[in-house]
């Protein structure tokens, strides 16, 4: 047999060209963000669950439809909530029928989509709302803060720590 095997490069040099190293280095900042976001969605699941009792979709849910609704007056499509959540349908409905037995939501089927759903927050959403949204924001920081002294990326990490200007909403 000749030639060399997979895993037999034997001394064999290779260069590599430019834009192979630019993917190479998009594929490992990729890898080192998706490393990150599991560390602080891991830790900031945990405290969130043991001081609220809500898990970070549920108050991601709430923050969404609370804010659109309040600014707007009017409910949240349920698909809007899946895409600004990055979950699926299925899972989002999963997470608002929750949402709905806590009292939380009210769901309402779309004037002119029969298929679609609207929601709004009850009293008591925008009671759970306010009891959560700042403790959120509290433990996110803290675990962004807490991953300054691991070995995460520190580009990605001075981007997590970033201010944001006082006018900039993040959306």
């Amino acid at each position: 047999m000749t030639g060399t095997s997979h895993g037999d490069v034997g001394g064999e040099v290779r260069t590599v060209p430019a834009d192979d190293r630019t993917l190479s280095c998009a594929t490992d900042r990729w890898d080192a963000l998706d490393r990150l976001h599991r560390r602080i969605q891991g830790a900031v699941e945990r405290r969130l669950r043991e001081e609220t009792g809500f898990g970070v979709s549920d108050v991601q849910a709430l923050r969404h439809v609370g804010r659109r609704s309040a600014a707007d007056a009017d409910p949240v499509r349920l698909v809007e909530v899946a895409n600004r959540l990055g979950l699926s349908q299925s899972a989002t409905s999963r997470l608002m029928g929750r949402l709905r037995r806590q009292g939380l939501v009210i769901p309402s089927a779309v004037d002119h989509d029969r298929r679609g759903v609207q929601v709004l927050l009850t009293p008591a959403g925008h009671a759970a709302l306010r009891r959560t949204a700042f403790r959120y924001e509290q433990i996110v920081r803290d675990a962004v803060r807490d991953l300054g002294s691991q070995d995460a990326d520190p580009l990605l990490w001075r981007f997590l720590v970033g201010e944001c200007d006082a006018g900039t909403v993040i959306r």
